[in-house]
């Protein structure tokens, strides 16, 4: 996946308030949908390749996503670590809902932490 915007998914497809796994350009992702937010991150855990879209997400001011196998959680904004064993933060990408598709590009290190 380059620096271009990808379609990954209709929006229709992803639900409100549930996790949900798409796989486009080689990569698999998580993606998040809270009302009128979409969030967008590497599917793997960063601890030890985890899936994520099988963990607990949630929605609010300030969304989360608990990994499943060891419980480290991320914000889904940044990738940030909310709580280990993970130290690294999880991969995030911008998203976009356009004419009904969800597309994503990846997210550089200055935007991530900016």
């Amino acid at each position: 996946m380059g620096e271009a915007w990808t379609t990954v998914a209709r929006a229709d497809e992803v639900p409100d308030g549930k996790p949900f796994r798409v796989e486009a350009g080689g990569m698999v992702l998580f993606l998040y949908r809270t009302g009128e937010r979409l969030f967008a991150l590497d599917d793997r855990c960063t601890h030890q390749a985890g899936p994520l879209h099988k963990g607990r997400a949630t929605g609010g001011g300030q969304p989360t996503v608990t990994c499943p196998i060891h419980g480290s959680i991320f914000w889904l904004a940044d990738g940030r670590v909310v709580r280990g064993p993970a130290t690294a933060p999880q991969p995030v990408f911008d998203v976009r809902e356009t004419d009904g598709m969800i597309e994503v590009r990846p997210r550089t290190v200055a935007e991530a932490v900016g």
